[in-house]
């Protein structure tokens, strides 16, 4: 069945062979009245950065950096969300508290020593975002006080964060400037 086809030859690297990354596509503009899902980033397009519990603060931050991201989920081998972390957690007094509690130093703090747990994550249904508008997506990152906000989506018994919601996103494809009163993260624990 397979003798009708010939091997591909192989090539070696050539020094400085770099990964292929997409390019970031222009933000659609959106109005108020358009379906919020517009201004969602979508993980089913764009593929959301994930690390392991035990890995050390600094190397996350260096990740976050290389990636151009501002939050990790922090996963199991099977892909099992147990929180998130964002740069703020990094840069902000979470690691001295834990460092006045624990002792050690930065460095050997873990991503697991200061993440926010999934108990505490917060999320929009993606249901109840497929049914609204843009405007009611920053109505309610108002009135929660948020900066960000997560998708989640169900699948029968399973639960899948299908999403990112972020005001300076919106922002950008309304061509204005969102700010919150008072802006917190992407969950309650902040």
């Amino acid at each position: 069945m397979l003798d009708n086809y010939s091997a591909l030859p192989y090539k070696t690297f050539s020094p400085g062979t770099m990964l292929k990354r997409p390019i970031q596509q222009k933000e659609t503009q959106v109005a108020p009245d358009d379906p919020a899902r517009l201004v969602m980033t979508d993980f089913e397009q764009t593929v959301p950065i994930t690390e392991f519990p035990t890995l050390p603060l600094p190397e996350a931050n260096d990740r976050m950096i290389t990636y151009g991201v501002r939050l990790l989920f922090v996963t199991k081998n099977d892909d099992t969300i147990l929180g998130l972390i964002t740069a703020n957690d990094i840069l902000g007094e979470r690691p001295i508290k834990y460092i006045q509690k624990y002792g050690g130093s930065f460095n050997e703090i873990t991503v697991n020593d200061v993440m926010t747990k999934r108990s505490e994550i917060e999320a929009i249904s993606f249901n109840d975002l497929c049914n609204a508008s843009v405007g009611q997506i920053i109505e309610t990152m108002k009135i929660f006080n948020r900066q960000h906000a997560l998708v989640i989506e169900e699948v029968g018994d399973n639960a899948f964060v299908r999403g990112l919601l972020s005001t300076t996103r919106i922002g950008q494809q309304l061509g204005i400037n969102i700010e919150p009163s008072n802006p917190r993260t992407y969950f309650s624990g902040a």
